[in-house]
């Protein structure tokens, strides 16, 4: 019973340096923590009938929250505050803040529904069955099917991977703004992408960069941004306008400003948590909140990715560089097709591939254009070659000088139907050329040719015995397997 137990919730405190369990960043001392209570299985109870001893494992608030948010409804939560040890304990303003966030959630679990029960194993019956073919699918089941098959876009993605690092993100953002080259800022996205192993979002890569592609609206003027982090870092507001009116830039001036009062650490933010704090931040509209989200990132950010995140809100990233300079680094094609279709089908082209197959589909077919009537004519060459060929050696031993001049005249013509005819087998697969080996209506190449000597007399080929076979290839023939030589003629010269 004591392992089916739910866990409990309990605030405090810090009375020491801990780590938070979910984000890994510290907790310092005297600073307001959360924490689950669960029973601790690994340290064996001295009575054996007794329930094992509890365990804490501690959250920042909005750490433990946010997982709460995206529990499943089957899931025990916070309900209530009630629920929360040690609530009473604290000061008024966490107490609001907690009651706030308890709120959120219930009302998020409200609109959910109550969990229902699972009908996963019936849906898979059927998915088997499809499979198998014993029940035929839908059209648009089979379409889903089909375009899951044929994408090789990712649907999930390494949180802990260094390519979705916002931290590196940041570093990206300030080497495109030092490079004032447009191609070279081109190269740094080229650069990103093909590094070995590279697995980072690359939607949210180009959202971030890309500003006009984020269709979220923050409702944050400057002067409210102002207002907040005056706040949030107990200045005055005039302190932090006096940067705004050196500077001419109400980012540097926060992140100049928080750089003074918080001396943090490189955050260890993934871009998939920067776009979940954004796509949170577009949805609240209370003032009280939209600080308490500010503040949350504030107290855990440098100033530099501080600096980044307040540009990301205000839609204008200071790198000097537009949609095109970025999905130039992506392809040369990417930014035509950003127009047309959209940064989506950028992205699916990228992960599929596709920019490269369109290239070499329209090389192909531009060649075979080129090479098809050429094929053609020497076809219908070798045709009229093999004609000629066979009225020339059937009158050979009859025709006098004239008739050695017209050899020498048909020579060139012969020849050069041969090196088509061995161009063209090579290309064969072995069934084919084995085909064309054994057909009884071809003439040996070997006799073809006619040759003349030092004294400019025609030297005469030894013919085909007619009880044999004369291979295809003659004097050229480059087979050196037994069954093959005793089976074909080759001329000896």
């Amino acid at each position: 019973m004591a392992s089916s137990a739910p866990p409990r919730f309990c605030t405090d405190y810090a009375k020491r340096v801990a780590k938070c369990q979910k984000c890994k960043m510290q907790l310092e001392k005297g600073v307001l923590r959360m924490g689950k209570i669960m029973p601790n299985f690994f340290v064996a109870a001295k009575d054996p009938s007794k329930p094992p001893p509890d365990m804490k494992q501690y959250f920042h608030t909005n750490c433990l929250f946010e997982m709460l948010f995206k529990a499943r409804p089957t899931t025990k939560v916070i309900d209530e505050t009630d629920e929360i040890e040690g609530f009473e304990d604290l000061n008024a303003e966490d107490q609001d803040e907690i009651k706030k966030l308890v709120d959120e959630l219930a009302e998020k679990r409200s609109k959910d529904g109550p969990a229902e029960p699972k009908k996963t194993p019936a849906k898979k019956k059927t998915e088997e069955k499809e499979e198998k073919g014993d029940v035929e699918a839908t059209p648009s089941r089979k379409r889903k099917n089909e375009e899951t098959l044929k994408s090789k876009r990712p649907t999930e993605f390494n949180e802990e991977s260094d390519f979705n690092s916002f931290y590196k993100f940041v570093k990206v953002c300030s080497v495109l703004k030092e490079i004032s080259v447009k191609s070279e800022k081109s190269a740094v996205i080229t650069s990103l992408l093909q590094k070995k192993n590279f697995d980072g979002d690359l939607m949210l890569w180009l959202t971030f960069l890309i500003r006009e592609s984020d269709q979220r609206s923050y409702n944050i003027t400057d002067e409210k941004l102002i207002q907040y982090f005056a706040k949030i870092l107990d200045m005055g507001e005039s302190k932090i306008q006096k940067y705004v009116t050196k500077s001419n830039d109400i980012a540097l001036s926060i992140s100049h400003a928080h750089e003074k009062k918080v001396t943090n650490e490189k955050g260890k933010w993934s871009l998939q948590k920067l776009d979940r704090y954004l796509e949170k931040l577009s949805k609240i509209e209370d003032d009280d909140a939209i600080l308490s989200h500010l503040k949350f990132a504030a107290k855990r950010m440098r100033h530099d990715e501080l600096d980044i995140l307040i540009r990301l809100i205000r839609k204008e990233l200071d790198t000097d560089a537009d949609a095109s300079i970025i999905l130039k680094g992506v392809h040369p094609k990417a930014p035509e097709i950003f127009q047309s279709n959209g940064l989506d089908s950028v992205i699916e082209k990228y992960y599929n591939n596709d920019f490269e197959k369109s290239a070499q589909q329209k090389t192909s077919s531009s060649k075979n254009k080129v090479a098809e009537p050429s094929f053609k004519k020497s076809k219908r060459q070798e045709e009229s070659d093999d004609e000629e060929s066979d009225v020339e050696m059937s009158n050979s031993e009859s025709e006098g000088d004239q008739d050695s001049d017209s050899g020498s005249d048909n020579e060139e013509e012969i020849s050069g139907s041969d090196s088509d005819d061995v161009s063209e087998i090579s290309s064969d697969d072995e069934e084919e050329s084995s085909f064309k080996e054994n057909s009884p209506k071809k003439v040996a190449r070997g006799t073809r040719t006619r040759p003349r000597g030092n004294d400019g007399n025609i030297i005469q080929k030894e013919e085909c015995p007619p009880d044999m076979e004369a291979c295809r290839y003659g004097e050229k023939c480059y087979r050196k397997n037994k069954d093959h030589l005793d089976s074909f003629w080759h001329p000896a010269h």
